[in-house]
């Protein structure tokens, strides 16, 4: 009887094994077969680049690949920018035809003066004289036409233009009174559409100077300068000439002009005569 119960239990013993091993291989098969799944559905999807370099070269793209559109960046405000050639494109749409400044004159003092050596706006033509002012434009020949030295106004009478553009102010701030500044403006005004009847005609503001010499200054200082502003943008409106902001083109959040826009902290250098260029092809791109 033992004997028998002994043989019962190996028997039990080895047929439970046998079990055990038919079920590990069959759980081996199933692993390799879903091994073998994974990895062709692996090899089926597309590859990514690599989020960093090995050696010293350059960081990936945010475009994923050559031809596909990055995605737009969010802004803070919750909108989006535009993509590059979308910028471009504005920047397009904004700026001046080619030729626009051919049929224009800038006038105006030392500044303006400084705006021509830069010759950011091609084919302009300059009436422009270091310390020339808004009554001194009558009446000081410094503008040389056909080897006569003329005054401004005679210079105007002999050549028409398209477009007439004039800076005056910053010479004028130590004048006894902004009002006679003004009324003087104004006659020059007159004379230009006397001189120019078909010609637009543009008024620039100020520019403002940098804090530093503003704050040292009692007459030449940026408070003066925006009262002058106000005044001359009211004055343009009444004569029916159109008023250019052009001293947001080089002002800091503060209104005043950067120290690294002039060596002087009053006349702009190279870098800051390109925003004032910017702003006239920008303001004559919108009006096209």
């Amino acid at each position: 009887m033992r004997v028998y119960r002994r043989k019962r239990r190996v028997r039990l013993f080895i047929r439970r094994t046998v079990i055990c091993i038919v079920l590990a291989g069959i759980l081996y098969i199933i692993g390799l077969g879903a091994a073998a799944s994974i990895g062709k559905i692996n090899s089926m999807l597309p590859k990514t680049e690599q989020t960093g370099s090995s050696g010293g070269g350059s960081p990936p793209s945010s475009a994923s690949s050559i031809g596909q559109k990055p995605a737009e960046s969010a802004r803070s405000d919750g909108s989006s920018r535009q993509s590059s050639a979308e910028s471009a494109e504005t920047e397009s749409k904004a700026n001046a035809p080619a030729g626009y400044f051919q049929d224009a004159v800038l006038i105006g003092d030392s500044r303006t003066e400084g705006l021509r050596n830069y010759d950011g706006l091609d084919g302009a033509t300059y009436y422009a004289a270091k310390g020339l002012m808004v009554n001194t434009a009558f009446t000081k020949p410094v503008i040389e036409v056909g080897g006569r030295r003329l005054t401004v106004v005679q210079a105007l009478q002999k050549r028409k233009f398209g477009k007439v553009y004039i800076m005056f102010g910053v010479n004028e701030l130590g004048w006894s009174s902004s009002e006679t500044f003004i009324k003087a403006y104004a006659k020059l005004i007159d004379a230009v559409k006397k001189a120019q009847p078909k010609a637009e005609i543009f008024v620039q503001s100020i520019f403002p100077v940098s804090e530093k010499k503003s704050s040292s200054d009692k007459v030449y200082n940026n408070r003066n300068i925006a009262s002058y502003n106000r005044q001359i943008q009211e004055m343009a409106k009444k004569k029916g000439v159109k008023y250019l902001a052009v001293n947001t083109a080089v002002s800091d959040s503060a209104g005043n002009l950067p120290a690294d826009a002039s060596v002087d902290g009053v006349h702009l250098n190279r870098e800051y005569c390109a925003k004032w260029c910017g702003f006239l092809k920008a303001s004559a791109g919108e009006r096209n």
